[in-house]
């Protein structure tokens, strides 16, 4: 089995997750269903997942098609060839817009643990970016146009979710100080104080993107998640959206999780001491790991790239929060056009000023 389409139960057709509804429904019957009811018929498909061979199609050997790192795989709804970068996993058809899901990506030890749906529609997507673009005044006008809305994706992207429990410290030092005037002299008192803390500190499910593309700049800037959406992974939820799988292994984040890890923990035990103190620096920090465990995730992003004179800029938004960044193109002639009214402006409020001044 190497693609996988959810049907419709009652007549077959493609099924896609539906966020507004978080419901899975059908486009030709209108029919909608539960993940219970979903599960109930297509559950067999997520349970071959845990033994599932990962083995690879053939790649294709065309070096100008994706550098070599695409593969093909046939559309089970009208047997086209569908071509995917390796790390995808889950497409569109090209020829019939049939949802896959390419499960084989998602087998054995790369099948997800945990998956967050995406709580917002593409209509509303599209209308937040809107109103993110309407605030910004140097905007060029086809930016955001209708026609660009094309290129919004809903994508499901991979993070490692990390438990810790930490157990350590920290020394500091601390400064009150104390300023006056008497008998027109000015004093000054500083009093240095000595303190430490410790304790434990349990975090969890700590975000590390698992994902090396470029696109994963867009991953740091719309967390954070809220993890009461965390449902059991099933391939259900990819349907209708894209996905891309891990390419990175715990070994390859494991320090950059400890280097944030304690960053986090120096600033939780600074933040115990009394915020009466002038100054407070850290002096030394001991931090050892008691336990940790690892989850594999998908998290959701409505994602569009679009290039403006020979650049390519980024929007993208939490697909559950609705939290959003964008790398915005900036019109030059706008730009030119207001920094003329901005100097007129002021060369007349200046000649004005000289005028009153005579």
């Amino acid at each position: 089995m190497e693609t996988v389409s959810y049907k419709c139960i009652n007549c077959v057709a493609p099924l896609q997750y539906n966020a507004a509804k978080q419901k899975f429904t059908c486009e030709f019957c209108q029919s909608e269903f539960t993940e219970t009811e979903l599960k109930e018929h297509w559950g067999e498909l997520d349970e071959q997942l845990n033994n599932e061979s990962r083995t690879e199609p053939e790649t294709t050997s065309d070096p100008n098609d994706f550098n070599g790192n695409a593969a093909i795989y046939t559309c089970q709804n009208c047997g086209a060839e569908v071509i995917a970068e390796k790390t995808t996993a889950a497409t569109f058809c090209v020829y019939c817009h049939n949802p896959v899901v390419i499960s084989n990506r998602l087998a054995g030890a790369y099948k997800p643990d945990m998956v967050i749906p995406f709580k917002i529609s593409e209509e509303e997507a599209q209308n937040r970016f809107f109103e993110f673009c309407g605030k910004k005044s140097f905007l060029p006008k086809k930016f955001v146009s209708h026609a660009q809305l094309d290129m919004m994706k809903g994508v499901y992207f991979p993070y490692w979710l990390v438990d810790s429990l930490k157990d350590g410290g920290i020394e500091a030092t601390a400064k009150k100080v104390r300023r006056w005037t008497q008998d027109g002299y000015e004093y000054k008192e500083t009093k240095t104080y000595k303190i430490k803390r410790q304790g434990k500190i349990d975090f969890k499910g700590f975000p590390c993107s698992a994902f090396k593309n470029e696109d994963r700049n867009a991953m740091k800037y719309v967390n954070p998640y809220d993890d009461n959406d965390l449902k059991n992974f099933s391939m259900a939820y990819l349907s209708g959206f894209l996905a891309e799988k891990r390419d990175t292994e715990r070994a390859d984040v494991q320090s950059q999780v400890d280097k944030d890890l304690k960053e986090y923990a120096k600033k939780i035990y600074k933040d115990t001491i009394d915020s009466d103190y002038t100054l407070i620096t850290v002096d030394a920090m001991d931090l050892r790991t008691v336990r940790e465990s690892w989850k594999y995730a998908m998290m959701p992003v409505w994602l569009m790239n679009f290039t403006y004179e020979n650049k390519t800029y980024m929007y993208a938004m939490n697909g559950q929060t609705g939290k959003n960044y964008g790398e915005l193109p900036c019109d030059k002639g706008k730009l030119a056009i207001f920094g003329i009214i901005l100097f007129l402006i002021l060369t007349a409020i200046g000649l004005l000023g000289g005028y009153f001044l005579l």
